[in-house]
């Protein structure tokens, strides 16, 4: 598995904001941080409710509804082979 850098780029291709199992209250709650990903450098941040190939686990979601993982461009882009990367640390097998 490929390290996922956390550019402006990638940012714009994550589809973590559309999962299921992002739910409402997480993306009113995570919105004032997402937005200062746009306007900041990402690459400082340690934490983020978004890219969570990149910045790790949610603080946020805590059931698994569905997985958009598989069908995203960073997962592609970097030969990721695992998914519910909001949920397990360094994601969960997909075999």
């Amino acid at each position: 598995m490929s390290n996922v850098p956390k550019t402006k780029e990638n940012i714009k291709k994550c589809l973590c904001l559309k999962c299921p199992s992002y739910n409402f209250f997480c993306k009113i709650k995570s919105m004032p941080k997402n937005v200062s990903l746009k306007i900041g450098d990402a690459e400082e941040k340690a934490h983020a409710e978004k890219m969570f190939c990149a910045f790790e686990t949610s603080q946020c979601i805590d059931e698994k509804k569905g997985c958009l993982c598989e069908d995203c461009e960073i997962f592609r882009d970097y030969d990721l082979d695992k998914d519910f990367f909001c949920i397990v640390k360094g994601g969960e097998s997909t075999l």
